[in-house]
């Protein structure tokens, strides 16, 4: 794929710049030479608007206290789509790990940081600065100042992060390199006071960046490190880190941070929209794939006893299906295992197993003409299918793969291998399509947070932006007055935090039915975990939705973790053990520690008190953290649901 802009947002970012050469290895510093790889449009930013290019250091290299410093980019170093600039690392914040922990990382391959193109026609002036606040398109810290020139004054927390335990090079390693080290790091630090700050705000951007001024601040006020930008997909937390570096002769007292607001471009200098980047379209609709499953189940029946999984070999364009190769699974001949032995043999994949074990996609290669194909499958595929297909994708051989059914047993739920299976072709490049009978029509695989959803492909940009809340509640009707205040808390979230959010329910019914039809109506963002139990039906009419079948109840929990804040309405012992496993997750720093809303949509007044008393007489035992009742929220008040959002987590 050509390298275009990185984010659903739209403002221009290169590739991780990475390590090319180390020149010299000072007791004090490390000189070294990255590469940038830029589009064709940050290319051309970089020659005509050189000055608006900024160097922005991987945040957590900045949170371990070393400070990046580059040569400013300039056209004159651009090579074809590459620009090679020089470096300097140096540790700048006392009982942080220092410079010799960090010299056998800074080598060939090390990602160091980005440029970004700050756009002079997307810098906010204080009037707008305030009516973004007001449209409730970005929420700023609660001390935040502005000036008159557009530009913000942010006081941080008044907390200061140090590590619980010295930083071994394994953990140093793990966090520098692993897809989940920033949240190992928030493992490690711990609060504290210091020469060097490391501290935090709560932020919450939409459509807009940040860019912080590193040392541009008064003395007394620290100068932030050149961990510079703050977008718009990351920036929404509690934990937003500033790394600040004390440069005068007195400790910090209260550090204040410099800072511009930017709107997301909608549209180049030249009048061109913006690209927004989208994972590989898919080449055939979902009529289209209806269609040829005609061709797919008139096969000729299988020679395996059990099912009937065919699969096809289609190029990858809007009339690749047209000349699609089709394959039946099962042995040459009639499978030899007698019906009654069918079901015990497929379970073993061993060479000692008597099943056969011969599918449809051990066939598909002979097919392939040297250019990278698609997969068209009746079911999502098992562990020697799967093995077939990440074969063909290593060699760049397959792009995509199309499947009509999750489960041949279980109907429209996946199992927990399956979704580890979908990580997996994320990871080999392969885009995966389901075309689905639960929704009508073709949904997309995509990634966020580490968790794979199918998404509705008209919705997939919002599904990265949207801030997300997960609702959760009883199966059981509510009465009217319960629906009327449901939707109330609807509107006052929609009112406090902008369009730019969404819901995560269930899927069931009851108060997940109710959530998903008021967030349909009012147009924000809908989504649902399904799971293959019996007793509720499904709510289908969503964006974005995962299935899970009954093995895999506890980890399904898991994808709840994309969203920012937990919403327990009155519910069961279902409700009951999700609100557990929320607040362990937040014990344990899985989530952040935000509000918990026991939402008493009833309006009874006493559902959620025996929860509360238990939970703070944990506390009282010191059985459980001390913010635990600080984050409990029981009302049946929206207004008190916002009021905690803005209180508690020091918003503007």
């Amino acid at each position: 794929m050509p390298r275009d802009n990185r984010l659903y947002r739209g403002f221009l970012q290169s590739d991780d710049g990475v390590v090319t050469d180390v020149i010299r290895s000072d007791p004090g510093a490390i000189t070294f030479k990255a590469a940038f790889g830029l589009s064709d449009h940050l290319a051309e930013r970089l020659q005509h608007q050189p000055d608006h290019l900024l160097f922005s250091e991987r945040s957590r290299i900045a949170r371990l206290g070393i400070r990046l410093k580059c040569e400013r980019p300039r056209p004159d170093a651009l090579t074809g789509n590459t620009v090679e600039l020089t470096l300097t690392a140096s540790a700048v914040i006392p009982g942080y790990p220092g410079l010799d922990a960090f010299r056998d990382f800074f080598t060939t391959g090390f990602p160091v940081g980005r440029l970004v193109f700050c756009d002079p026609d997307a810098l906010l002036t204080s009037e707008q600065v305030m009516a973004a606040i007001d449209r409730a398109e970005l929420k700023l810290p609660a001390s935040t100042t502005i000036s008159s020139d557009g530009s913000i004054l942010i006081a941080p927390h008044k907390v200061i992060c140090d590590f619980k335990n010295p930083m071994d090079p394994k953990t140093l390693s793990r966090i520098l390199f692993k897809d989940e080290g920033r949240e190992i790091l928030n493992r490690f630090q711990i609060r504290r006071r210091g020469e060097g700050v490391i501290t935090t705000c709560s932020m919450y951007l939409n459509d807009h960046y940040v860019v912080l001024e590193s040392g541009t601040g008064a003395a007394d006020l620290g100068a932030h490190l050149p961990a510079l930008i703050l977008d718009p997909i990351k920036t929404r937390g509690i934990r937003i880190y500033l790394e600040i570096v004390n440069e005068s002769d007195h400790p910090i007292v209260n550090p204040l941070i410099s800072a511009r607001v930017y709107r997301a471009p909608r549209r180049r200098t030249n009048g061109a929209a913006v690209a927004v980047y989208q994972p590989r379209s898919a080449r055939f609709s979902y009529s289209q794939l209806r269609r040829f499953e005609g061709r797919l189940d008139a096969l000729a029946p299988s020679t395996c006893h059990f099912l009937n999984k065919p699969a096809a070999v289609a190029e990858h364009h809007p009339d690749g299906l047209e000349t699609a190769k089709l394959f039946g699974n099962g042995p040459e001949a009639d499978c030899p295992v007698t019906k009654a032995a069918c079901h015990a043999a497929r379970q073993d994949y061993s060479t000692r197993g008597a099943c056969p074990h011969r599918y449809a996609t051990a066939h598909i290669k002979e097919a392939l003409n040297g250019e990278p194909a698609a997969l068209i499958l009746k079911y999502f595929p098992n562990i020697l299918e799967h093995l077939d297909i990440v074969n063909l994708a290593s060699e760049g051989a397959l792009e995509a793969l199309y499947f009509y059914n999750p489960s041949c047993e279980h109907g429209p739920f996946l199992s927990q291998l399956d979704h580890h299976r979908l990580q997996e072709y994320n990871a080999f490049g392969v885009a995966v399509y389901w075309a689905s009978s639960l929704k009508d029509g073709l949904m997309v695989h995509t990634m966020r947070d580490g968790k794979g959803y199918f998404v509705t492909p008209a919705r997939l940009a919002d599904f990265h932006k949207s801030m997300l809340f997960a609702f959760y509640g009883s199966t059981m009707p509510l009465s009217g007055a319960g629906v009327e205040r449901l939707g109330r808390l609807m509107d006052a979230l929609i009112d406090f935090w902008g369009k730019n959010i969404g819901i995560v329910t269930g899927g069931g019914s009851g108060v997940m039915e109710h959530a998903n039809t008021f967030a349909r109506k009012r147009g924000i963002l809908s989504g649902a975990n399904y799971l293959d139990i019996t007793d509720q039906p499904m709510t289908t009419d969503v964006d974005f939705c995962q299935v899970f079948q009954d093995s895999c109840r506890h980890s399904r929990q898991k994808w709840f973790e994309i969203a920012s804040f937990p919403i327990f309405n009155i519910g069961g012992l279902g409700s009951l053990e999700e609100l557990g496993i929320t607040l362990c997750n937040m014990k344990l720093s899985i989530m952040e520690p935000v509000p918990v809303i026991l939402f008493d949509s009833e309006g009874n007044g006493d559902f959620w008190r025996g929860t509360e008393n238990q939970i703070l007489e944990m506390v009282r035992q010191g059985r459980a953290p001390s913010w635990a009742r600080g984050n409990l929220v029981i009302t049946d008040d929206p207004e008190d649901v916002i009021r905690a959002y803005r209180e508690r987590l020091h918003l503007f």
